[in-house]
């Protein structure tokens, strides 16, 4: 997962994991990240998953959005880039090549092609030891199954 490492002027750091294909940055509380500057526009900035890549979007800001130190309009970010957002660093670690797809596991079958499939099953020791214990038991229940009872 691609995350977001936020090192405000105040010396306080934090993470945020980036989730969905679009996260914005900026002064409004509504931001996906949040900073809390007078540097910060409102909507300062945003990083949106295109295709196979991050890239971060300056939204009109006033005091323009950077990436190692460029001033940029829009920009590809790659692992372990530094964006400049006001008086605010921020590190971009991509950990993934790629966003997750939502339905990671698929069966692919070929129609009418039959598949053999082989499943070799093996008895764990506790299943063969519940396995005496029930057969115990049904043993015991036949030897007093001709004793009847009476209340």
């Amino acid at each position: 997962m691609s995350r977001l490492i936020v090192l405000t002027r105040h010396g306080s750091v934090r993470q945020v994991n980036l989730k969905g294909p679009i996260t914005t940055i900026g002064r409004d509380p509504t931001c996906g990240v949040h900073i809390d500057s007078l540097g910060v526009s409102r909507h300062h900035a945003a990083i949106r998953w295109i295709g196979d890549r991050y890239v971060v979007l300056d939204m009109a800001s006033r005091n323009g959005t950077f990436v190692n130190q460029s001033r940029i309009r829009e920009s590809t970010l790659r692992n372990g880039d530094a964006i400049g957002v006001g008086d605010c660093q921020i590190r971009f670690l991509q950990t993934v090549s790629q966003m997750a797809d939502e339905d990671p596991l698929k069966l692919v079958t070929v129609p009418g092609d039959p598949v053999e499939v082989e499943v070799a099953r093996q008895r764990s020791d506790w299943a063969s030891f519940f396995r005496q214990g029930r057969a115990a038991r049904q043993a015991e229940g036949r030897r007093y199954a001709s004793v009847q009872w009476r209340a």
